[in-house]
Protein backbone atom coordinates (compact mmCIF):
# COMPACT_ATOMS: atom_id res chain seq x y z
CA UNK A 1 0.00 0.00 0.00
CA UNK A 2 1.32 3.51 -0.99
CA UNK A 3 0.27 6.38 0.01
CA UNK A 4 -0.71 7.53 -3.72
CA UNK A 5 -4.19 8.05 -2.59
CA UNK A 6 -3.15 11.14 -0.44
CA UNK A 7 -3.32 14.95 -1.60
CA UNK A 8 -0.22 16.78 -0.83
CA UNK A 9 -0.72 19.89 1.38
CA UNK A 10 1.79 22.14 -0.36
CA UNK A 11 0.22 22.68 -4.00
CA UNK A 12 -0.68 25.59 -6.06
CA UNK A 13 0.08 29.20 -4.89
CA UNK A 14 1.01 28.10 -1.80
CA UNK A 15 3.36 25.52 -2.47
CA UNK A 16 5.24 27.83 -4.84
CA UNK A 17 5.03 30.93 -2.49
CA UNK A 18 5.82 28.36 0.17
CA UNK A 19 9.12 27.48 -2.29
CA UNK A 20 10.32 31.12 -2.66
CA UNK A 21 10.11 32.06 0.90
CA UNK A 22 11.99 28.83 2.20
CA UNK A 23 15.72 28.78 2.40
CA UNK A 24 18.00 26.06 0.43
CA UNK A 25 19.46 24.88 4.04
CA UNK A 26 15.63 24.65 5.44
CA UNK A 27 14.59 22.73 2.26
CA UNK A 28 17.69 20.34 3.14
CA UNK A 29 16.38 19.61 6.14
CA UNK A 30 12.96 19.47 5.09
CA UNK A 31 14.07 16.60 1.99
CA UNK A 32 16.09 14.71 4.59
CA UNK A 33 13.22 14.69 7.42
CA UNK A 34 11.12 13.20 4.98
CA UNK A 35 7.82 14.18 6.31
CA UNK A 36 5.33 14.66 3.69
CA UNK A 37 2.28 16.80 4.82
CA UNK A 38 -1.39 15.98 3.10
CA UNK A 39 -4.44 17.68 3.34
CA UNK A 40 -7.18 15.70 5.40
CA UNK A 41 -8.06 12.49 4.61
CA UNK A 42 -10.89 9.59 6.11
CA UNK A 43 -9.85 6.49 7.90
CA UNK A 44 -11.69 4.38 4.67
CA UNK A 45 -9.05 5.21 2.45
CA UNK A 46 -6.48 3.01 4.42
CA UNK A 47 -8.18 0.51 3.80
CA UNK A 48 -9.35 0.44 0.77
CA UNK A 49 -9.68 -3.23 -1.14
CA UNK A 50 -7.74 -2.78 -3.82
CA UNK A 51 -4.91 -1.76 -1.98
CA UNK A 52 -4.00 -5.05 -0.50
CA UNK A 53 -3.05 -3.98 3.21
CA UNK A 54 -1.68 -7.22 4.99
CA UNK A 55 -0.88 -5.63 8.46
CA UNK A 56 -1.99 -2.96 10.17
CA UNK A 57 -1.14 -0.71 13.43
CA UNK A 58 -3.34 1.30 14.92
CA UNK A 59 -1.76 3.11 18.20
CA UNK A 60 -3.07 6.13 19.94
CA UNK A 61 -5.66 8.77 19.50
CA UNK A 62 -9.10 8.21 19.78
CA UNK A 63 -11.52 5.09 20.98
CA UNK A 64 -14.33 5.95 18.51
CA UNK A 65 -11.21 6.55 15.42
CA UNK A 66 -9.93 2.82 15.66
CA UNK A 67 -13.19 1.62 15.60
CA UNK A 68 -14.28 3.11 12.13
CA UNK A 69 -10.74 1.66 11.34
CA UNK A 70 -11.98 -1.53 12.16
CA UNK A 71 -15.04 -1.89 10.59
CA UNK A 72 -13.54 -0.34 7.65
CA UNK A 73 -10.63 -3.30 7.56
CA UNK A 74 -13.69 -5.45 7.83
CA UNK A 75 -15.27 -4.40 4.74
CA UNK A 76 -11.79 -4.08 2.85
CA UNK A 77 -11.78 -7.94 4.05
CA UNK A 78 -15.18 -9.28 3.17
CA UNK A 79 -14.84 -7.39 -0.64
CA UNK A 80 -11.74 -9.33 -1.19
CA UNK A 81 -13.90 -12.71 0.50
CA UNK A 82 -11.17 -12.97 3.59
CA UNK A 83 -13.21 -14.22 6.76
CA UNK A 84 -12.25 -11.89 9.54
CA UNK A 85 -11.67 -12.94 13.46
CA UNK A 86 -12.68 -9.60 15.94
CA UNK A 87 -10.91 -10.19 19.48
CA UNK A 88 -11.42 -8.01 22.17
CA UNK A 89 -12.64 -7.42 25.88
CA UNK A 90 -16.11 -5.88 26.87
CA UNK A 91 -15.65 -3.22 24.00
CA UNK A 92 -19.69 -2.79 23.06
CA UNK A 93 -18.79 0.17 21.40
CA UNK A 94 -16.87 -1.92 18.67
CA UNK A 95 -19.91 -4.70 19.00
CA UNK A 96 -22.42 -2.12 18.59
CA UNK A 97 -20.83 -0.40 15.19
CA UNK A 98 -20.38 -3.77 14.20
CA UNK A 99 -23.64 -4.71 14.42
CA UNK A 100 -25.06 -1.79 12.68
CA UNK A 101 -22.78 -2.81 9.83
CA UNK A 102 -23.19 -6.75 9.76
CA UNK A 103 -26.41 -7.27 11.61
CA UNK A 104 -28.53 -7.85 8.38
CA UNK A 105 -26.21 -10.13 6.37
CA UNK A 106 -25.79 -14.00 7.63
CA UNK A 107 -22.09 -13.43 7.67
CA UNK A 108 -21.85 -11.62 10.93
CA UNK A 109 -21.32 -13.78 14.11
CA UNK A 110 -20.69 -12.54 17.19
CA UNK A 111 -19.98 -14.56 20.80
CA UNK A 112 -20.52 -12.87 23.91
CA UNK A 113 -23.00 -13.15 26.94
CA UNK A 114 -25.51 -12.27 25.33
CA UNK A 115 -24.96 -14.85 22.29
CA UNK A 116 -23.55 -17.36 23.89
CA UNK A 117 -22.98 -19.95 20.59
CA UNK A 118 -19.15 -20.57 21.29
CA UNK A 119 -18.72 -24.42 20.50
CA UNK A 120 -15.17 -25.17 20.95
CA UNK A 121 -15.64 -29.07 19.06
CA UNK A 122 -17.94 -27.76 16.41
CA UNK A 123 -16.84 -29.04 12.68
CA UNK A 124 -13.59 -30.34 14.31
CA UNK A 125 -12.37 -34.35 13.53
CA UNK A 126 -11.70 -36.58 16.59
CA UNK A 127 -8.13 -36.11 16.06
CA UNK A 128 -8.45 -32.22 16.37
CA UNK A 129 -10.27 -32.40 19.25
CA UNK A 130 -7.77 -34.72 20.97
CA UNK A 131 -4.81 -32.55 20.26
CA UNK A 132 -6.90 -29.52 20.79
CA UNK A 133 -7.87 -30.56 24.28
CA UNK A 134 -4.10 -31.62 24.85
CA UNK A 135 -2.31 -28.52 23.77
CA UNK A 136 -4.77 -26.02 25.69
CA UNK A 137 -4.94 -27.70 28.40
CA UNK A 138 -2.73 -25.90 31.32
CA UNK A 139 -0.07 -27.95 32.92
CA UNK A 140 -1.53 -28.32 36.22
CA UNK A 141 -4.09 -30.76 34.97
CA UNK A 142 -1.02 -33.11 34.11
CA UNK A 143 -2.89 -34.49 31.23
CA UNK A 144 -0.32 -37.00 28.77
CA UNK A 145 -0.48 -37.89 25.12
CA UNK A 146 -2.14 -41.08 25.86
CA UNK A 147 -5.51 -38.78 26.82
CA UNK A 148 -5.58 -38.53 22.99
CA UNK A 149 -6.85 -42.41 22.39
CA UNK A 150 -9.29 -41.84 25.27
CA UNK A 151 -11.13 -38.35 23.66
CA UNK A 152 -10.83 -40.56 20.13
CA UNK A 153 -12.65 -43.17 21.68
CA UNK A 154 -15.54 -40.62 23.24
CA UNK A 155 -15.75 -39.42 20.04
CA UNK A 156 -16.23 -41.86 17.88
CA UNK A 157 -18.77 -44.06 20.38
CA UNK A 158 -20.50 -40.60 19.86
CA UNK A 159 -20.78 -40.76 16.33
CA UNK A 160 -21.50 -44.73 16.15
CA UNK A 161 -24.41 -43.65 18.87
CA UNK A 162 -26.15 -41.23 16.29
CA UNK A 163 -24.95 -38.32 18.37
CA UNK A 164 -23.21 -35.00 17.78
CA UNK A 165 -19.57 -34.37 19.26
CA UNK A 166 -20.00 -31.51 21.46
CA UNK A 167 -18.45 -29.70 24.53
CA UNK A 168 -21.24 -30.16 26.29
CA UNK A 169 -21.45 -34.20 25.43
CA UNK A 170 -17.41 -34.72 26.50
CA UNK A 171 -18.07 -32.63 29.67
CA UNK A 172 -20.60 -35.17 30.95
CA UNK A 173 -19.29 -37.74 30.30
CA UNK A 174 -20.56 -41.07 32.41
CA UNK A 175 -16.62 -42.12 32.08
CA UNK A 176 -17.60 -45.16 34.61
CA UNK A 177 -20.08 -46.46 32.23
CA UNK A 178 -18.06 -46.08 29.07
CA UNK A 179 -17.11 -50.12 28.70
CA UNK A 180 -20.76 -51.32 29.36
CA UNK A 181 -22.14 -48.49 26.74
CA UNK A 182 -19.81 -49.78 23.90
CA UNK A 183 -20.77 -53.44 25.10
CA UNK A 184 -24.41 -52.17 24.45
CA UNK A 185 -23.76 -50.77 21.07
CA UNK A 186 -21.82 -54.06 19.94
CA UNK A 187 -25.39 -56.25 21.44
CA UNK A 188 -27.47 -54.17 19.76
CA UNK A 189 -25.90 -54.31 16.31
CA UNK A 190 -24.88 -50.76 15.35
CA UNK A 191 -21.21 -51.83 15.71
CA UNK A 192 -18.88 -55.10 15.13
CA UNK A 193 -17.08 -57.07 17.43
CA UNK A 194 -13.38 -55.48 15.72
CA UNK A 195 -14.78 -52.07 16.41
CA UNK A 196 -16.07 -52.99 19.90
CA UNK A 197 -12.42 -54.44 20.71
CA UNK A 198 -10.89 -51.10 18.98
CA UNK A 199 -12.81 -48.78 21.14
CA UNK A 200 -12.24 -50.39 24.46
CA UNK A 201 -8.53 -50.86 23.56
CA UNK A 202 -8.90 -46.81 23.04
CA UNK A 203 -10.35 -46.26 26.00
CA UNK A 204 -8.33 -48.46 28.09
CA UNK A 205 -4.84 -47.20 26.74
CA UNK A 206 -6.21 -43.44 27.93
CA UNK A 207 -8.63 -44.75 31.15
CA UNK A 208 -5.77 -43.39 34.01
CA UNK A 209 -6.45 -39.52 32.28
CA UNK A 210 -10.41 -39.45 32.25
CA UNK A 211 -10.56 -38.42 35.28
CA UNK A 212 -8.08 -35.16 34.58
CA UNK A 213 -9.88 -34.51 31.31
CA UNK A 214 -13.09 -34.36 33.46
CA UNK A 215 -11.35 -31.74 35.74
CA UNK A 216 -10.19 -29.91 32.50
CA UNK A 217 -13.28 -29.99 30.92
CA UNK A 218 -14.78 -29.20 34.09
CA UNK A 219 -12.97 -25.55 34.64
CA UNK A 220 -13.44 -24.56 31.23
CA UNK A 221 -17.22 -24.57 31.69
CA UNK A 222 -16.78 -22.77 35.08
CA UNK A 223 -15.13 -20.12 33.17
CA UNK A 224 -16.69 -19.64 29.64
CA UNK A 225 -20.00 -20.86 30.17
CA UNK A 226 -21.55 -17.39 29.47
CA UNK A 227 -20.46 -17.75 26.36
CA UNK A 228 -20.85 -21.46 25.11
CA UNK A 229 -23.37 -22.44 22.75
CA UNK A 230 -26.30 -24.67 24.62
CA UNK A 231 -28.16 -26.62 21.98
CA UNK A 232 -31.51 -24.90 23.51
CA UNK A 233 -30.54 -21.23 23.17
CA UNK A 234 -31.48 -20.60 19.80
CA UNK A 235 -27.99 -19.62 18.36
CA UNK A 236 -26.52 -22.05 16.03
CA UNK A 237 -22.93 -23.03 16.76
CA UNK A 238 -19.66 -21.52 15.85
CA UNK A 239 -16.25 -21.47 16.38
CA UNK A 240 -12.73 -20.16 15.24
CA UNK A 241 -12.26 -22.80 12.43
CA UNK A 242 -15.69 -23.13 11.30
CA UNK A 243 -16.08 -19.44 10.87
CA UNK A 244 -12.92 -19.51 8.84
CA UNK A 245 -14.31 -22.10 6.23
CA UNK A 246 -18.05 -20.10 6.42
CA UNK A 247 -15.62 -17.05 5.28
CA UNK A 248 -17.72 -15.02 8.23
CA UNK A 249 -16.92 -12.59 10.30
CA UNK A 250 -16.57 -13.58 14.05
CA UNK A 251 -16.81 -11.10 17.01
CA UNK A 252 -15.73 -12.66 19.98
CA UNK A 253 -15.73 -10.88 23.47
CA UNK A 254 -13.11 -12.99 25.42
CA UNK A 255 -15.02 -11.18 28.62
CA UNK A 256 -11.21 -11.43 30.28
CA UNK A 257 -7.60 -12.04 29.25
CA UNK A 258 -7.59 -13.85 32.20
CA UNK A 259 -9.67 -17.04 31.19
CA UNK A 260 -6.33 -18.93 30.37
CA UNK A 261 -8.24 -21.80 28.99
CA UNK A 262 -10.50 -20.00 26.65
CA UNK A 263 -7.94 -17.49 24.97
CA UNK A 264 -5.76 -20.93 25.13
CA UNK A 265 -8.51 -22.07 22.77
CA UNK A 266 -9.06 -19.07 20.90
CA UNK A 267 -5.49 -19.31 19.45
CA UNK A 268 -4.54 -22.64 19.57
CA UNK A 269 -8.10 -22.66 16.26
CA UNK A 270 -6.19 -19.46 14.89
CA UNK A 271 -3.29 -21.66 14.55
CA UNK A 272 -5.10 -24.71 13.61
CA UNK A 273 -7.14 -22.87 10.34
CA UNK A 274 -3.37 -21.45 9.42
CA UNK A 275 -2.18 -25.07 9.28
CA UNK A 276 -5.56 -26.00 6.92
CA UNK A 277 -3.78 -23.15 4.91
CA UNK A 278 -6.84 -20.92 5.09
CA UNK A 279 -6.61 -16.95 5.02
CA UNK A 280 -8.16 -14.60 7.13
CA UNK A 281 -7.98 -11.34 8.72
CA UNK A 282 -7.06 -11.80 12.47
CA UNK A 283 -8.53 -8.02 14.34
CA UNK A 284 -7.17 -7.58 17.79
CA UNK A 285 -8.66 -4.49 19.77
CA UNK A 286 -6.34 -3.44 23.07
CA UNK A 287 -5.42 -7.42 24.06
CA UNK A 288 -2.60 -7.31 26.57
CA UNK A 289 -0.11 -10.14 25.04
CA UNK A 290 1.60 -10.42 28.58
CA UNK A 291 -1.72 -12.12 29.91
CA UNK A 292 -1.97 -15.53 27.94
CA UNK A 293 1.36 -17.44 26.94
CA UNK A 294 -0.72 -19.03 23.86
CA UNK A 295 -1.40 -15.66 22.27
CA UNK A 296 2.20 -14.27 23.08
CA UNK A 297 3.83 -17.28 21.62
CA UNK A 298 1.14 -17.03 18.17
CA UNK A 299 1.92 -13.32 17.52
CA UNK A 300 5.16 -13.94 17.59
CA UNK A 301 5.36 -16.74 15.53
CA UNK A 302 2.14 -17.21 13.07
CA UNK A 303 0.49 -13.57 12.92
CA UNK A 304 2.67 -12.66 10.25
CA UNK A 305 1.31 -15.18 7.88
CA UNK A 306 -1.80 -13.78 8.56
CA UNK A 307 -3.52 -10.35 7.44
CA UNK A 308 -3.95 -8.34 10.76
CA UNK A 309 -4.95 -4.88 12.15
CA UNK A 310 -3.81 -4.38 15.87
CA UNK A 311 -5.60 -1.16 17.03
CA UNK A 312 -4.59 0.10 20.67
CA UNK A 313 -4.45 3.06 22.70
CA UNK A 314 -0.87 1.97 23.14
CA UNK A 315 1.02 -0.75 21.23
CA UNK A 316 4.31 -0.64 23.44
CA UNK A 317 2.38 -1.15 26.57
CA UNK A 318 0.41 -3.93 25.08
CA UNK A 319 2.71 -5.81 24.58
CA UNK A 320 4.04 -5.79 27.79
CA UNK A 321 7.19 -3.18 27.04
CA UNK A 322 9.22 -6.11 24.88
CA UNK A 323 11.38 -3.96 22.82
CA UNK A 324 12.15 -6.94 20.32
CA UNK A 325 8.51 -7.65 19.98
CA UNK A 326 7.63 -4.11 19.29
CA UNK A 327 10.57 -3.70 16.88
CA UNK A 328 9.44 -6.91 15.00
CA UNK A 329 5.55 -6.55 15.01
CA UNK A 330 6.47 -2.89 13.58
CA UNK A 331 8.99 -3.89 11.41
CA UNK A 332 6.51 -6.06 9.68
CA UNK A 333 3.14 -4.18 8.80
CA UNK A 334 2.39 -2.63 6.23
CA UNK A 335 0.52 0.72 7.40
CA UNK A 336 1.86 1.87 10.96
CA UNK A 337 -0.66 4.92 11.89
CA UNK A 338 0.60 6.94 15.01
CA UNK A 339 -1.63 9.55 17.11
CA UNK A 340 -1.09 10.48 20.18
CA UNK A 341 0.50 9.49 22.93
CA UNK A 342 0.25 9.72 27.14
CA UNK A 343 3.27 7.57 27.91
CA UNK A 344 6.46 8.91 28.02
CA UNK A 345 8.19 5.93 27.25
CA UNK A 346 5.80 4.96 24.12
CA UNK A 347 6.33 8.17 22.16
CA UNK A 348 10.09 7.48 22.80
CA UNK A 349 9.61 4.32 21.22
CA UNK A 350 7.85 5.86 18.26
CA UNK A 351 10.14 8.40 18.22
CA UNK A 352 12.76 5.99 17.81
CA UNK A 353 10.55 3.72 14.90
CA UNK A 354 10.29 7.22 12.89
CA UNK A 355 14.12 7.59 12.97
CA UNK A 356 16.65 10.68 12.97
CA UNK A 357 18.02 12.65 9.89
CA UNK A 358 20.65 14.75 9.35
CA UNK A 359 19.35 18.59 10.50
CA UNK A 360 22.11 21.71 9.08
CA UNK A 361 21.75 24.43 11.59
CA UNK A 362 23.06 27.92 10.59
CA UNK A 363 24.64 29.84 13.15
CA UNK A 364 26.72 33.56 12.72
CA UNK A 365 29.40 34.65 15.00
CA UNK A 366 30.78 38.37 14.31
CA UNK A 367 33.84 39.68 15.99
CA UNK A 368 34.98 43.63 16.34
CA UNK A 369 38.28 45.46 17.27
CA UNK A 370 40.80 48.13 16.12
CA UNK A 371 43.70 48.87 14.73
CA UNK A 372 46.30 51.89 13.74
CA UNK A 373 48.20 51.92 11.26
CA UNK A 374 52.21 53.05 11.77
CA UNK A 375 52.33 56.96 12.35
CA UNK A 376 48.96 57.34 12.70
CA UNK A 377 47.73 58.85 16.14
CA UNK A 378 44.06 57.42 15.48
CA UNK A 379 42.89 53.85 15.76
CA UNK A 380 40.14 52.22 13.27
CA UNK A 381 37.91 50.40 14.23
CA UNK A 382 37.07 46.98 11.95
CA UNK A 383 34.64 43.61 12.24
CA UNK A 384 33.93 40.58 10.56
CA UNK A 385 30.62 38.17 10.45
CA UNK A 386 31.15 34.50 9.44
CA UNK A 387 28.59 32.00 9.23
CA UNK A 388 28.58 28.61 10.10
CA UNK A 389 26.75 25.33 9.50
CA UNK A 390 26.29 22.52 12.03
CA UNK A 391 25.19 19.00 11.34
CA UNK A 392 23.42 17.03 13.82
CA UNK A 393 21.21 13.79 14.46
CA UNK A 394 17.66 14.57 15.57
CA UNK A 395 14.73 12.60 15.53
CA UNK A 396 12.25 12.87 12.57
CA UNK A 397 9.61 13.72 15.55
CA UNK A 398 10.19 14.06 18.64
CA UNK A 399 8.51 12.39 21.53
CA UNK A 400 7.08 15.46 22.95
CA UNK A 401 5.40 16.54 19.70
CA UNK A 402 4.14 12.89 19.60
CA UNK A 403 2.38 13.71 22.79
CA UNK A 404 1.20 17.06 21.97
CA UNK A 405 -0.53 15.95 18.90
CA UNK A 406 -3.82 17.27 18.31
CA UNK A 407 -7.29 14.68 17.76
CA UNK A 408 -6.98 13.12 14.70
CA UNK A 409 -3.14 13.79 13.90
CA UNK A 410 -0.94 11.13 12.93
CA UNK A 411 2.17 9.82 11.27
CA UNK A 412 1.55 7.54 8.73
CA UNK A 413 4.57 5.05 7.56
CA UNK A 414 3.79 2.87 5.21
CA UNK A 415 6.37 -0.08 4.23
CA UNK A 416 6.30 0.55 0.17
CA UNK A 417 6.80 4.41 0.94
CA UNK A 418 10.36 5.60 2.23
CA UNK A 419 8.36 8.94 3.04
CA UNK A 420 6.26 9.76 6.70
CA UNK A 421 3.15 11.27 6.08
CA UNK A 422 1.79 13.71 8.29
CA UNK A 423 -2.16 14.83 8.65
CA UNK A 424 -5.41 14.51 10.31
CA UNK A 425 -7.19 11.76 10.11
CA UNK A 426 -11.29 11.62 10.30
CA UNK A 427 -13.62 9.39 10.65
Amino acid sequence: MSSSFLEPANQGMSGLLRALTTSSLDRTNEANRAVCEYLPCSIDAFFDSTCGTKSTIISGGDKQLRTEAIRAQVQASMSNRLPVIILHEGDYHLEHVLQQSYSSSNCYREVGTSSPCFEPFYSLTALEIARETLETAPKEYELKSNAQFYIEALCEYLKYAGRHTSFKMLSTCPHAQMFDKVDDLEQRGVISASVSQELKAKLMMGQTECYKLNSFLGSFRMEADSVMYHPKSGFRPVNIVSAVKNREILCIDVSSVTNQILMNTVFYQLRLALQHGAAYTLIIDSLPLAANEMYMNFIKSSACKAHRLFATDDLYSMLGGEDNLFSTLVGNSDTVMIFAHTAGKSAEKWSEFLGQYDKYERSFSQTRGTSRAPFSLFSSSNSSRSINIAKNREFIVKPEQLIRMAPGEAYVRMADDRQIAHLLITE
